[in-house]
């Protein structure tokens, strides 16, 4: 008897155990099933997110960063409940300023922010809105411009990725320890320039162009091996060349604008789906026009207001007849860029037109001459 009850208890405390066991992957499957379902809805509920890494070179505390590509990224994560996540990657940490378009050619980067002529020669008719005697009053003017031409004029130099924006820096200005108001007052002065086409310009006005990366300037100027420099005035407070000058600042519109790029990987482009294309580019578009054709006005007065924090500055505007002739110097710089176009199999002489006539166009529509001096 004692044996029958003593089997029969073997078999409840089986039955007890596999019942537990049952309902422990009971549990197991639950949790599981749980966390798949908080993680779905992460993605939103129409379906998987897609992910890209953005490059850029600019600091990570720069207005770039903090005022454009962190608050685009989150403009198009929210526009898309979360299916586009865009993570942003500054100072170089993923291709080098120069190499920063290649890497988003090759899929090193998904997307890119730098700036055209950091290639020279890649975007040759683009590169056309940069010349000396191509004047851009503000940032406004030469974005939209730059906008324009890419728009209307299928540009085989950007067929190779998917364009998201470009913007322009506006004017740069001549600024130095010596006042500057006449065509004499330039004429043997040493001025730190950016190689290419602007240095070509102020050999042509009289000046001694040096050619340094900007961030050698402010040791130039300290030891006078530069008397003054052709930049935007960002530069004032971005590379603190206002505590080493800018007594004077000569505003030259005609001489130097900038043209800055945002691209996007073609096969990272076409891995969206129509709709959410159809978001991104919409988004993006609205962002655009908000944000960025100001961005570089702002920047610049931010600079000059750096500088004028610590000493007197006087801002010198040249009459338009002393405009006429450091202008009348300028035509030599734009035919041996038509010459380089034309032998690039382009029709040189129209290009420089359509862009000169895009700028008058845009002058027209923002005029605020200078906007950043206040």
């Amino acid at each position: 008897m004692l044996k029958k009850m003593s089997k029969n208890y073997q078999i409840v405390a089986f039955l007890l155990s596999l019942l537990m066991v049952v309902s422990l992957l009971a549990g197991c499957s639950s949790t599981s099933a749980s966390k798949e379902t908080e993680k779905e809805g992460t993605q939103g509920t129409n379906g998987k997110v897609y992910e890209f890494s953005l490059s850029h070179f600019f600091p990570a505390n720069h207005e770039v960063e903090v005022d454009i590509a962190k608050p685009w990224a989150e403009a198009l994560y929210q526009a898309s409940d979360g299916r586009i996540k865009i993570n942003t990657y500054p100072g170089e940490t993923l291709t080098k300023a120069a190499e920063t378009y290649e890497g988003v050619v090759q899929g090193v980067t998904d997307i890119g922010i730098s700036v055209y002529a950091y290639t020279r020669g890649r975007f040759p008719v683009l590169e056309t809105l940069l010349l000396p005697g191509v004047s851009f009053y503000n940032s406004e003017a030469s974005s939209w411009a730059a906008m324009e031409a890419i728009e209307t004029m299928n540009l085989e130099e950007l067929q190779d990725v998917h364009h998201v924006w470009t913007w322009g820096s506006g004017p740069a200005d001549l600024f130095g320890k010596k006042p500057v108001r006449t065509l004499e007052d330039l004429k043997g002065l040493q001025i730190g320039a950016t190689a290419g086409p602007r240095a070509d310009g102020l050999q042509e006005l009289g000046a001694t162009p040096v050619i340094l990366p900007m961030s050698e300037w402010y040791e130039a100027l300290s030891r006078g091996v530069m008397d003054g420099g052709l930049a935007p005035l960002e530069s004032m407070k971005g590379f603190r060349l206002g505590d080493v000058t800018a007594d004077y600042i000569t505003l030259t519109p005609f001489l130097y604008n900038q043209l800055f790029f945002n691209v996007m990987n073609k096969d990272a482009w076409n891995s969206l789906p129509p709709d959410l294309q159809e978001i991104f580019t919409e988004t993006t578009k609205e962002f655009y026009a908000k944000n960025l054709p100001t961005l570089w006005n702002k920047i610049n007065e931010g600079g000059y207001n750096y500088v004028k924090g610590l000493k007197e500055v006087e801002v010198i505007r040249l009459t338009d007849e002393e405009t006429e002739r450091w202008m009348s110097h300028l035509p030599p710089v734009q035919a041996a860029y038509v010459e380089f176009l034309n032998e690039r199999g382009l029709p040189g002489e129209e290009i420089l037109q359509q862009m000169k006539d895009l700028a008058a166009k845009y002058n027209e529509l923002y005029p605020e001459f200078a906007p950043y001096i206040k």
